[in-house]
């Protein structure tokens, strides 16, 4: 898999420089350049067809094509950095012809594995490799219903029915219930279908869900747990434990909750926290989940409930279900061999899920599955708890080669992470990791990376947002385990504690990624990150965890970093030499400016939480790699890009073709000259304020937008009143609209977006008493959000918006009813109002009233009123 890894991304870097050279200097002798990248096209192809057979042939040859490609990188890089760092000196001959020397060896290299690979291919290894490649081809290959959005629940319905009863039950004081069994027996899984089970949802005022790793925090405990009930006034002030379960008390005081603690390891967390939860007589419960009997037994207010393992036919249905669907059944040819495998899984379902998902993207021949039957049954004689870790590395072993560093990537986040995809999807491009498909982007294939090891079950989606997709993920303790094991064993990465990588500086010596968890205080966390980096000399890839507050010092060789997530670094001359640089994740605006001005290959920059107004320079416009360029709760000036090349006054020729994500621009140009430079850009926010130096809409040319044919989300937020002839781009799948005072009569020009799926109205964006949209609109919408507007009459039925999935209404004071109708639309699952009138809040009860009459129990109703929330804080 290194090896994989490490040609994908040398190939990346010699595409780069063919397209782009930098500074726009042929640096390199280019035909030297195309030589390299055909051979290593060839081997990463060999790679591709040949990575499930395995040897000690096989072994050494990975070996050297990583040593040589890793070779190959920091000799171009570090010529790169050279030239951009001495741009102003001339170069000598000598140091020309050196680097020439020195790159000719690794091709020379690169060469001879060539020469070692027609031998392998050409060779007969018991089984010949014509063989082997027809038993693994159609690995990966896309078989329809095998993929489930949910978590499927077998065998346990009757834990459900009885853990329903003890939650509902009438039992007025507060219950503990604690789920105990061994990893992976689905304890979470049925936590979670209780804890969205309808009918629990109703019977309890409020919900809260965190998860308990074994490093955990009571402060981010408590701290979860008040965001997850929704009220998250004052959240973000810095209050102490006390103040926070104070804070806690107060929510859940008299109110019937539900709290689930998932995964709790000691019962120490819980004596630190059971008295921020009140006992109000009122049928409150505490659910929790964990691997450990004595944790569960310390639990004295309710029998532990035990998970046991799934009997044969449990596990054959699980088996079946994830595999072949439910509109399939398995082949009588393949039910022995299946149900074999299914018997050395043991009744785990975790085993069960990991290896139906290897064989739901895999090839449906006997010899294949007797392969994986095989495999299993070895596996599972190791005995203990290493089988699971066996079974679990037999999905990974026969993972598609393309898929495996996104996999092992996935250990760069701390134990039970909810995972930002967007975030996730930047860096796996950022490190290279991600192989080029014609007519895609690198995010788009990154993508249906994610969304096939989650259709493995290797890791699960988490949260979804308003048009469906997939906005947050996780992975299970067990496989983020593996993912440790894996990568630390192939060198693809290192995630430790600092102190343990200064005991043995030696295990990182070799490393190209390294991710550092703070354990100490902020000055010995400053000196001990500095000389792990200084041990750390292959290092290219610095992610540093919980940095907050800490200034950090990165020593001289660090300067081919091209990944770096980091909250402030000490001095602006480091920052200055990081000219390498694809990803910057970084709280500090100011070094990061600076820095645009040099970086010839910058993909991601990120400006963290910054509230700032930032002012970027022209610089900007010369950076063809550019992917996502974003900030957090502030803005930043664009400038207008210069007509000419300030060095050299040509033309200047840019064109941002990769730039994807602007976000947020403070009141925007949109000129013809600005959006020809960004022809692919997909989401895009604008900020419109305080037109006080006496420019108007026609100076900003805002109407230009409507050529951004590539544009899919926008969000756009003004002080000034929109012009009424706006048109957006057809293209555009989400809009959010703040303070634009438009009329509700202007919507018909958004109604009539073609693939528009989710619609944000915020802050009075829309203005009038009256809305009464036109039939034939709206067509795709799934998601419609309404936030503090004077509508009074909303005249709608279901024809207006067929396709809507999720209606959230908020601080609508003047809105007399939901229409009817909307509660007849088929695909309508949930109506949320939060401080709306009463009226409206009563309508929405009827509708799911009469919904629920004629047996439509699909539609969930959330109301909640503002000063209930306030009554619970003063309380």
């Amino acid at each position: 898999m290194a090896a994989y890894a490490s040609l994908l991304s040398l190939g990346h870097i010699l595409d780069q420089l063919l397209e782009h050279p930098p500074r726009q200097r042929d640096v390199f002798d280019r035909a030297q350049i195309g030589s390299l990248l055909e051979i290593i096209t060839f081997l990463r192809d060999f790679l591709e067809d040949y990575s499930l057979i395995r040897g000690d042939e096989m072994q050494g040859l990975e070996g050297k094509i990583s040593r040589s490609a890793y070779a190959a990188e920091d000799i171009i890089e570090s010529r790169v950095v050279d030239q951009i760092l001495e741009d102003s000196e001339p170069e000598s001959e000598s140091s020309s012809t050196l680097f020439c020397q020195d790159l000719q060896k690794v091709i020379e290299e690169f060469d001879s594995m060539k020469t070692d690979v027609m031998k392998i291919k050409e060779s007969d290894q018991g089984v010949t490799i014509t063989e082997q490649t027809k038993r693994y081809a159609s690995v990966g290959s896309f078989i329809g219903g095998a993929s489930d959005s949910k978590n499927t629940m077998v065998g346990f319905d009757e834990d459900l029915d009885q853990m329903m009863d003890t939650l509902t039950g009438d039992e007025s004081n507060l219950q503990i219930l604690s789920v105990v069994g061994m990893g992976g027996i689905g304890k979470t899984t049925l936590a979670r279908h209780i804890y969205s089970n309808p009918f629990i949802v109703n019977h309890f005022d409020l919900h809260a869900w965190v998860t308990i790793s074994q490093q955990y925090s009571v402060h981010e405990i408590l701290l979860g747990l008040i965001k997850d009930t929704g009220v998250v006034a004052g959240v973000g002030e810095k209050l102490t434990d006390d103040e926070l379960g104070l804070r806690l008390y107060k929510i859940l005081f008299g109110r019937r909750y539900l709290i689930v603690m998932d995964d709790m390891w000691s019962i120490e967390v819980w004596h630190a926290i059971k008295r921020f939860f009140p006992d109000s007589d009122n049928g409150c419960r505490i659910l929790v989940t964990t691997r450990l009997s004595n944790v569960a037994d310390d639990f004295h207010s309710c029998t532990p409930h035990r998970l046991p393992l799934l009997d044969e036919v449990q596990s054959w249905s699980l088996f079946c279900g994830k595999v072949f669907g439910k509109s399939e059944s398995c082949p009588l040819e393949l039910e022995e061999i299946g149900k074999t495998i299914v018997r050395n899984c043991g009744g785990l379902p975790l085993a069960v899920a990991a290896i139906s998902g290897l064989l739901a993207k895999s090839s449906r021949t006997v010899e294949y599955w007797e392969s994986v039957a095989n495999d299993t049954y070895e596996a599972l004689n190791i005995g203990g708890d290493g089988f699971c870790f066996e079974i679990l590395s037999l999905s990974y072993r026969h993972l598609p080669v393309h898929l495996k560093p996104c996999f092992l990537y996935m250990s760069i986040y701390p134990e039970d992470s909810n995972i930002k995809i967007s975030t996730l999807v930047q860096l796996w491009v950022a490190e290279g990791i991600v192989k080029p498909i014609r007519y895609k982007s690198l995010e788009e294939v990154a993508e249906d990376n994610l969304k096939d090891l989650i259709d493995r079950n290797l890791i699960q989606a988490r949260d979804y947002g308003s048009r469906n997709n997939i906005k947050s993920c996780t992975i299970h303790d067990l496989f983020r385990e593996l993912c440790l094991k894996e990568a630390q064993k192939e060198n693809f990465l290192c995630v430790a504690m600092i102190h343990s990588l200064n005991r043995h500086p030696r295990s990182i010596s070799d490393m190209r990624r390294l991710i550092i968890q703070r354990t100490s205080d902020e000055e010995e966390f400053q000196q001990e990150v500095f000389d792990a980096m200084n041990s750390a000399s292959c290092v290219r890839s610095l992610i540093c965890r919980d940095s907050a507050y800490v200034l950090i010092k990165l020593p001289v060789r660090c300067r081919l970093l091209r990944v770096l997530s980091i909250d402030d670094i000490c001095s602006h001359e480091e920052v200055l030499q990081l000219v390498n640089l694809r990803y910057i994740l970084s709280g500090d605006e100011l070094n990061i400016l600076e820095l645009l001005s040099l970086t010839w290959n910058l993909q991601t920059v990120d400006f963290g939480d910054t509230l700032n107004t930032v002012f970027l320079p022209t610089e900007i416009w010369e950076m063809p790699h550019l992917r996502h360029l974003k900030i957090g709760h502030g803005d930043f000036y664009l400038p207008d890009p210069p007509s000419t090349n300030s060095k050299n006054g040509r033309r200047d020729i840019f064109e941002l073709k990769n730039l994807q994500t602007l976000s947020t621009i403070r009141n925007f140009r949109c000129t013809k000259e600005v959006l020809r430079r960004i022809p692919n850009l997909k989401k895009l926010g604008t900020t419109y304020k305080r037109f006080s130096d006496g420019f108007g809409w026609d100076y900003y040319e805002i109407y230009n937008l409507v050529h951004l044919r590539n544009l899919e989300s926008f969000t756009l937020e003004s002080d000034e009143k929109l012009p009424q002839n706006l048109c957006f781009p057809r293209s555009l799948k989400k809009l959010t609209l703040k303070y634009c005072e438009v009329y509700w009569g202007y919507l018909t020009v958004v109604g009539s977006l073609p693939h528009l799926e989710a619609l944000n109205l915020m802050y009075g964006a829309v203005v009038g008493r009256e809305w009464n949209p036109v039939e034939g609109q709206f067509l795709k919408l799934k998601s419609l959000r309404i936030y503090d507007t004077d509508l009074e009459e909303w005249v709608a039925d279901s024809s207006h918006f067929p396709n809507l999935e999720k209606l959230q209404l908020e601080s609508l004071r003047d809105l007399k009813e939901i229409p009817y109708g909307i509660g007849e639309i088929g695909t309508l699952r949930s109506i949320s109002l939060f401080d709306c009138s009463s009226s409206a809040n009563a309508s929405a009860e009827k509708i799911q009233e009469e919904q629920q009459q004629l047996g439509n129990s699909d539609i969930q109703v959330h109301v909640e009123i503002e000063d209930d929330v306030m009554a619970s804080l003063d309380s």
